[in-house]
């Protein structure tokens, strides 16, 4: 009982306490208080906003930071959908002209057969330079036959024949050798692939050139001659020197190459040197 009564008491006090300084705030006579109450808290207020104005200013930066963050996401996946749309483009563009290429090849040679075909599978390791195409026995295709690319230029020989694919090794394979021509000079020679994947030009005597063109030769049977191979990009060597030494850079490259054109027409012959 007596604490209800100091709890009423006191309750009873802080509504009187609360209607007093009413009415007091309500004549001005609190203003002189309230005045030097915002005097004495103004440097603290300060203080307090100083510290946490940075705060609330981070707080407001990571927001955009993260709308920031969204919108570089969305346009990055943007910007690799146009870029695979471009590639696609550039790539059928290539595409069409390397069959614009092989089909004009095939209408300038009207009298040689020719099968164009596309490559399914390449084989690259430093002797090995090997492409597989989509085409084989069933369209005429044969072992030995020259292979050129879209624009013409040698690029292999068939090597092996299925039903319906075939595989060629390049020029460029460390067993492969093509009896050539420096077409300036008429120096012959024979064009080898190299364990990087290149081509030198071997047995050469006269003077070889840089920039010089490098043909197929005929000799031997194994490819028609005034085929284009490669120009010259390297030579070394002197008078003392019984052979130059000749690196050649194929017309075409070979490890982008998409199309190729089978020369059907053409039967490779071994031809065999007898002494008289």
């Amino acid at each position: 009982m007596l604490i209800f009564s100091r709890y009423s008491w006191w309750v009873g006090a802080m509504v009187g306490v609360a209607l007093l300084l009413t009415i007091v705030g309500q004549v001005g006579a609190l203003d002189p208080l309230q005045g030097a109450f915002l005097k004495v808290s103004s440097p603290l207020t300060n203080v307090v906003s100083g510290v946490f104005r940075p705060i609330a200013s981070f707080l407001s930066d990571a927001g955009n930071l993260n709308e920031l963050q969204d919108e570089n996401r969305q346009l990055r996946i943007e910007n690799e959908e146009l870029q695979t749309k471009l590639v696609d483009l550039q790539r059928d563009a290539e595409r069409a002209r390397e069959l614009e290429a092989a089909l004009g090849i095939s209408e300038q040679s009207r009298d040689e057969q020719r099968v164009l075909a596309n490559i399914v599978n390449r084989v690259s390791t430093p002797f090995d330079s090997v492409v597989s195409i989509d085409r084989g026995s069933s369209s005429g295709i044969g072992v030995g036959m020259v292979v050129l690319s879209a624009q013409g230029t040698l690029i292999g020989t068939v090597t092996k024949v299925t039903g319906d694919s075939a595989f060629i090794r390049l020029v460029t394979d460390s067993r492969s050798k093509v009896n050539a021509q420096v077409l300036e000079s008429k120096t012959d020679g024979i064009v080898k692939g190299t364990p990087g994947r290149g081509l030198t030009l071997d047995l050469a005597r006269a003077q070889v050139k840089i920039g010089d063109t490098i043909i197929t030769s005929g000799l031997g049977g194994n490819y028609p001659p005034g085929l284009p191979i490669g120009k010259v990009s390297a030579v070394s060597g002197g008078p003392q020197d019984l052979y130059l030494t000749v690196d050649v850079e194929p017309f075409v490259r070979l490890s982008t190459a998409t199309t190729v054109v089978v020369l059907t027409s053409f039967i490779p012959q071994r031809i065999e040197v007898t002494s008289p």
